[in-house]
């Protein structure tokens, strides 16, 4: 049998989804839209309610590539219905407009800010060295799935409050929704270790976990468990590695293995940075270290 091309893979979700729905979506519409994302966009799928004033997004290129592996059909669309079902929003978009509605889901994300340079024309953000914190509205969380929605500079203006009003309700907010979590790489290997050992900090689920590394007080509260200045190698935007300031450190090697990571391991849409970066705990400065080991400031 021929495979689709996208377009006609688009077409056909369209007009056979609904005969997988329950009736409640009967008079739900279809649209494809492009999602833009940090550092990437997509086709969305989106089922929107006419009265019900919400939606539920599906990242339509993930399915075409799945259905391209080969997966049948018939197994793509029972997926992307089961999908649709189970990520009911918590939050009305209607409400998104409301700042006294989602402050309570105002949480941060940090990415590459040359790399996302053209979203974040669009978004306000902290700059901090080549990383770029952003605050967001969380729609729906099932379990590993996360939903949310960037706050815009138009969606800012409409809430009438300033940027370090937003920055700090989202900073607050997201250690409550998304606390942070912080392990010995020994454990997670399964091998003996020291007290000063490595460290892994990402949030209690693990999706956007680098940004709890920002949370007020974060950078200070890891130095007191490494025991003084620490480096933080960002594998992914879900994590970074924590390494204690040590006489027999390599910044060289432990950016040869930052550089293996994201080439044999990262996936390219949750890259972070190609360098790490070092904490002074006595001047409480975050910097930037290049690929010659050179200290950068960009503040």
């Amino acid at each position: 049998m021929k495979r689709m091309n996208y377009e006609e893979f688009e077409e056909y979700v369209k007009e056979n989804l609904k005969i997988l729905l329950p009736e409640a979506y009967e008079d739900f519409d279809i649209l494809i839209r492009e999602v833009r994302r940090p550092g990437y966009s997509y086709h969305g799928l989106m089922l929107t309610g006419k009265e019900e004033g919400c939606g539920v997004i599906a990242d339509l290129d993930h399915y075409y590539q799945e259905y391209r592996r080969p997966v049948p059909i018939s197994k793509i669309m029972l997926s992307i219905a089961s999908m649709v079902q189970e990520r009911i929003p918590d939050v009305e978009f209607g409400d998104i407009q409301d700042y006294e509605k989602v402050r309570s889901r105002l949480f941060i994300r940090v990415m590459n800010r040359m790399w996302c340079w053209d979203y974040l024309s669009r978004v306000p953000y902290r700059a901090i060295e080549d990383l770029a914190v952003t605050s967001h509205i969380l729609v729906t969380m099932n379990g590993g799935q996360v939903s949310s929605t960037p706050v815009t500079k138009e969606l800012l203006e409409t809430y009438g409050v300033s940027e370090d009003q937003l920055f700090e309700d989202a900073m607050e907010n997201g250690k409550r929704l998304f606390p942070p979590e912080i392990r010995y790489m020994a454990d997670v290997l399964e091998v003996n270790r020291d007290e000063r050992a490595e460290r892994i900090i990402t949030n209690a689920h693990g999706i956007n976990g680098a940004a709890a590394l920002f949370y007020p007080g974060e950078m200070d509260e890891v130095a007191g468990l490494m025991g003084g200045d620490y480096y933080a190698v960002p594998t992914s935007i879900h994590e970074m590695i924590l390494v204690p300031d040590k006489d027999d450190i390599s910044e060289a090697k432990m950016n040869q293995a930052l550089q293996r990571t994201i080439c044999d391991i990262t996936d390219e849409r949750d890259w972070l940075s190609d360098h790490i970066y070092f904490y002074d705990s006595k001047q409480h400065v975050f910097l930037s270290i290049g690929f010659n080991g050179d200290l950068k400031s960009l503040a």
